[in-house]
Order: structure tokens, then sequence, then C-alpha cells
């Protein structure tokens, strides 16, 4: 069994890469040999590193993966035992890869199976959303219209199995236990450090996105921080990997080299907060922490651009967005979240 992982762009792909692999690992009996293309950069940076790896995919004696960097390159207890041939998986993060998939097709002149994992909540989006989300990265039309159509396109047309987080049954939303648990390793900590009663904000790159100006990011945080002390929490932010390193100054910085569902210092929070993100989501569905999210005016009508799905999804585990602006409502709210 031959696996090609490829759109990496996050430790966090890393981990649902991983569950689909222990899936696989259950069910075949041989040996598996992981052919890894590497990680992308986002907002020209690339925030996955080697340790990553070697902590989110599996460990075992029939798993071998190999490096794209260096031809026959291999690391864990299989190395040295792969030979080519056999059936071939493509996994692919968020939309099957036109790239690796028409090259192994000339390879091996046969069809791989295509297996998509999540990329993040914009994969419950549609053409719409990733083309918005294109442009906001700095894409011209047409290219973000067109990428958009192709990627959609290629995922309907390509994809033999969705290895999905989240799967709707009669109209609601759950967690699908066997990808969740990619998470079930998780070192939970029963309080945040030092036994401190603390909220966590998880920030997002609006800043380098464009939407909002770092003075205005500084004292929306600064409002959600008098909420969070009137109720008696400390507030600590977790920047995101791809923003600029010192920029909340003013208040704890907690370190980002692990996903934040998977870090102690955001899982042992008594209430975490954020904007929309994969991140507050997944800690409210798949780690059951009180989770709440926050806007600002900057940021109303990338709400209103929200997919049909993205928004169901969001509101089944998270509750509706509360203006910062309104410190009583963010205060009653704190208290609920602290009393769940």
């Amino acid at each position: 069994m031959r696996v090609t992982l490829a759109g990496v762009r996050s430790a966090t792909h890393l981990v649902h890469a991983g569950s689909y692999l222990r899936h696989l690992l259950r069910r075949t009996s041989g040996e598996v040999v992981v052919d890894y293309l590497g990680s992308g950069s986002f907002l020209g940076r690339d925030n996955v590193r080697p340790e990553h790896v070697t902590a989110f995919l599996p460990e075992d004696p029939r798993l071998t993966v190999r490096s794209s960097d260096r031809a026959g390159d291999a690391s864990g207890p299989g190395a040295g035992r792969t030979r080519q041939g056999g059936h071939h998986v493509l996994l692919s993060v968020g939309a099957p890869g036109i790239k690796p998939y028409l090259r192994l097709i000339a390879e091996s002149r046969t069809r791989p199976e295509v297996v998509v994992v999540d990329e993040g909540i914009g994969t419950y989006g549609d053409w719409r959303t990733r083309r918005d989300a294109w442009r906001r990265q700095g894409g011209r039309e047409p290219w973000p219209t067109v990428r958009s159509w192709a990627v959609t396109c290629a995922g309907h047309v390509l994809t033999d199995l969705r290895w999905a987080l989240y799967e709707q049954v009669g109209g609601t939303w759950r967690v699908v236990p066997e990808v969740a648990a990619g998470f079930a390793d998780a070192p939970v900590a029963p309080t945040s450090a030092a036994g401190e009663a603390r909220a966590v904000y998880l920030t997002q790159p609006w800043v380098e996105l464009g939407l909002v100006t770092e003075d205005a990011f500084r004292g929306h945080l600064g409002q959600v921080a008098a909420a969070c002390a009137d109720v008696g929490l400390a507030f600590a932010v977790r920047p995101h990997p791809a923003e600029a390193g010192g920029r909340y100054a003013a208040w704890p910085e907690l370190a980002r080299d692990l996903p934040a569902e998977l870090d102690p210092a955001v899982v042992g929070a008594q209430v975490v907060l954020g904007t929309d993100s994969t991140a507050l989501l997944n800690l409210a569905a798949v780690q059951r922490r009180p989770a709440l999210r926050v806007t600002l005016p900057e940021l109303h009508r990338l709400e209103r651009g929200l997919g049909s799905e993205q928004r169901s999804l969001l509101a089944a585990f998270l509750p509706p967005p509360i203006d910062a602006r309104h410190r009583g409502g963010l205060t009653r709210a704190l208290e609920a979240a602290r009393g769940r």
C-alpha cells in the first residue's frame, strides 16, 4: 500500500492525515509506505516542522514515511523494506491535488484512490467562499475564480472518500469519532498554567490579510480582556502561526508550537475565545471546551460571506458571535461559559 500525502499547510493537517493512516493500518495487513510531499507556506510562512511529522503521523512497524526532498529517503521502523507497486492512495488536504494526481497516473498508468481530509472550516464552504479566501490572500482575478471552480470540480469528480471531521446526519452536525481520534491523545490539563483561572484568545492573521489594522485589533483585544477581568479571568493570547511575533506584548502570549487543540495551555483554559476559526470550532466540538465567538465591526462582512454549511456547522457547536464592544453582554456570556 502506497500513500502520497499532499497539500499539508499546518500541523493540524498532519493530525487529520494521521487519523486516516491509523484507519488504513487497522484495515490492512501489509506494509504502508507514505510519500510525504512536504508542506507549503501560508502567508509566506511554513509552519510545519519535521518534529510535527514525527509527532502526528502514527508510529507502526508496518509504516514507512519517505520525505520528498531526497529520493529514497525514508524514516520509520519499516525503512528500507519498501518497493513499488500495490494499491496507491492520494491523501490530500482540502481537495484533490491536481498535480500529484496527474503525476501518479503518469507514473503508474493507473488511477489512485483519492482520500481528502479537512483543510479547516474552509473545506465546508463552496466555490464562492474559496474564491473569496484566495482574494483575501492576494489573488487577482480571474485566477481566484478559475482556481476555485477547478478545485470544486476536482473535489466532486475525483474524491473517492471524504475523511471529514464533521458530517450531517438528519440535518444535524456531528463529530465523526474515527476522524476525531487524531486528537484523542491531547495532553489535557485540568486548569491553565499554575492553576490560574484563565481565558485564552485564539487570534487569526486578520492584520496580515489587511482586514483589520493593528491598532483596531489591539483595541478589540483590550475590550475582551476587560470583560474577562470583570469575571475574574486572567487573559492570554494564543497567536496564529502565520502572524508576526510580539504583536500582543500587552498580554501574555502563549507558544504556538502545537496545534491549539493539542496545547495544554489552551485546552486547560476555563474559556477559549476567538473569531470564526477552525481551532475554536474543534476545541468546542472535539475537546468539549467552553468556547465563545467574539466579533468586531471590520469582520462583519467576512461573517456575512460564510457559506450555508459553514454557518450551520459553527452554529451547531458555538454560540452566536458577540460584539466585544458590548461589555455587559460579553461578561454575561463569559459567566455562563464558566458555569458549564
